[in-house]
């Protein structure tokens, strides 16, 4: 095998949303058998994610279970999991528990991504194979690139491609300094491409061709990076968003400063280190002396998976119901006992609320055809599950808004859904077609209308201008609220320290709704019930 002299990395799953699942049907799979060699093992996991619905089901191209080891090289190469020399099993590490068990996927996913590095238990690997010349975290040199004042904020695809996988040996303000340069010298001249494929290429390669090749490993870099929060996807390229900045510049600084994970020979060194959770310094864990796999901890693995599955699409905020013990009972085969005794301990975890957010938050960014209907939907079912409100998603029948939340007897509110990528403008034909609901619900029986809000992935800088300017038009207050604030509103909620009432109360500041201003409430007011 050739040493590749350019970054890769596992890409089985086009983005990193599904992992918890994926995670959760490893350790499931893996059970006390040795993994290496294991053949029985590897099919069994990739049934596992057939009937978990993350791998088409269909028949198998070699029948060795290689799809699933190819699921498995991903969790592994994000120090997720290990072939644990002390047991001869696949092991979950901390992170790897931790994201099986239920924690929050953002915040683990994220340190992750920011810890990935070369060289590495994955990038020197049989088949992977980089070079040792390339001693780095990827995505802190990432990070320095869009921060770099003379690159414009963005980084295109193709610029990834041909020059930052191929050149970007180092993370150091210094590498990205000569990365920087080689980018700019490609927007100007662009490449030689004899010379290109005679340097990056492998026998009978084409100058397309291999630039195809690369470009798969440059958009997958740019699925990862989109889990740092810091970034907008434009067709082609990425660049940061309007609150990406401070961002970046706190996970530079975080991870930048880090000395690289050594012993990427040693499997079990290397991934308990790699596999820290926030918050860890070390894994002491003696997996040699844990006991066998009980029968309940068998139960315990297979009814986490199928709770990990519902959970991306169902807010199980209720704990384990009987309709939702009885969906397990059928699913598994499993007695009803030992299931509801499983599921009580499960669904005890903030699972119930962070796996759903997880998945929310890829609505809007998604490319499939259902996506917005799916964002719609989901935003009704928190405000009816999490606020307590009725709400009813309307956007299908005609000139009406995507959601109306009602608080019988009091007051209504509008909920306009935007499921795209980018910062979010109010450009004008949404402002008019709210100026247009306002009116409509004013003027209805019912219950007075209390606020408008416009949903989005994230909110540029001049949206809050015209929330206000919108806001004095129709003589009705309103606000726009960005991915990252709305999430973090709902976690509160959850926790009881916002209820409907200043829930509506903040929908009503004419402006966007940002995550200092709930800050600012949680500082000033006491923790409320919800209403």
């Amino acid at each position: 095998m050739v040493t590749r002299d350019y970054w890769m990395l596992s890409r089985p799953q086009r983005k990193l949303y599904r992992l918890p699942l994926t995670v959760a049907a490893l350790n499931e799979a893996a059970g006390e058998s040795e993994w290496g060699g294991n053949r029985e093992s590897h099919i069994a996991f990739e049934e596992i994610l057939e009937r978990e619905g993350i791998k088409r089901p269909g028949a198998r191209r070699d029948g060795t279970g290689s799809g699933g080891r190819t699921h498995a090289v991903l969790v592994r190469s994000l120090g997720l999991a290990f072939n644990s020399s002390e047991t001869g099993r696949l092991e979950l590490t901390l992170a790897g528990t931790a994201l099986a068990e239920g924690e929050n996927p953002s915040a683990i996913l994220k340190h992750q991504v920011m810890k990935f590095q070369y060289p590495s238990v994955y990038s020197t690997s049989r088949g992977v194979d980089i070079s040792r010349s390339f001693k780095l975290r990827p995505f802190v040199l990432l990070l320095r690139l869009l921060l770099h004042p003379e690159l414009g904020g963005y980084l295109a695809q193709d610029e990834v491609a041909k020059v930052v996988i191929l050149t970007g040996t180092g993370d150091s303000g210094a590498d990205a300094e000569r990365v920087a340069a080689e980018i700019k010298k490609y927007r100007s001249v662009g490449i030689n491409e004899l010379e290109f494929v005679e340097r990056f290429g492998k026998r009978g390669d084409t100058f397309n061709k291999l630039v195809k090749r690369l470009g798969y490993i440059a958009n997958t870099v740019f699925n990862w990076l989109e889990i740092t929060g810091t970034i907008d996807r434009l067709p082609g390229q990425v660049e940061l968003s309007s609150k990406g900045r401070v961002e970046a510049a706190n996970l530079i600084e975080e991870y930048g400063r880090t000395k690289l994970i050594s012993n990427p020979e040693d499997e079990d060194k290397f991934q308990r280190a790699y596999g820290l959770p926030p918050g860890k310094t070390k894994d002491t864990r003696n997996l040699s002396g844990a006991p066998s796999i009980s029968r309940m901890e068998f139960v315990r693995r297979q009814v986490t998976t199928k709770l990990t599955r519902m959970s991306e699409q169902e807010l199980l905020v209720d704990g384990a119901t009987s309709d939702i013990v009885a969906r397990l009972v059928e699913e598994t085969g499993f007695d009803h006992a030992e299931v509801a005794k499983v599921a009580a301990k499960v669904l005890g975890t903030d699972r119930t609320l962070d796996n759903f957010l997880y998945s929310y938050q890829s609505l809007p960014h998604s490319t499939a055809k259902d996506a917005p209907r799916k964002f719609e939907q989901a935003t009704a079912e928190l405000f009816r599950r999490v606020f307590k409100l009725d709400a009813e998603c309307v956007g299908q029948t005609g000139r009406e808004p995507d959601v109306v939340v009602t608080k019988p007897g009091e007051w209504r509110g509008i909920v306009d859904t935007k499921a795209y990528s980018g910062d979010y403008s109010l450009p004008s034909s949404h402002e008019r077609a709210m100026r247009e609901y306002v009116e409509t619900y004013r003027a209805a029986p019912g219950a007075p209308l209390r606020f408008w809000v416009f949903i989005a992935a994230s909110v540029s800088k001049g949206a809050r201008h015209r929330v206000r300017q919108l806001a004095d038009l129709v003589d009705s207050p309103g606000a726009v609220i960005g991915m990252l604030a709305w999430t973090e509103m709902i976690r509160f909620a959850q926790k009881g320290k916002i209820d409907s009432e200043r829930m509506a109360d903040l929908f009503a500041l004419n402006s966007e709704l940002t995550m200092e201003d709930l800050k600012k409430v949680l500082s000033t007011d006491r923790d409320v019930s919800l209403g």
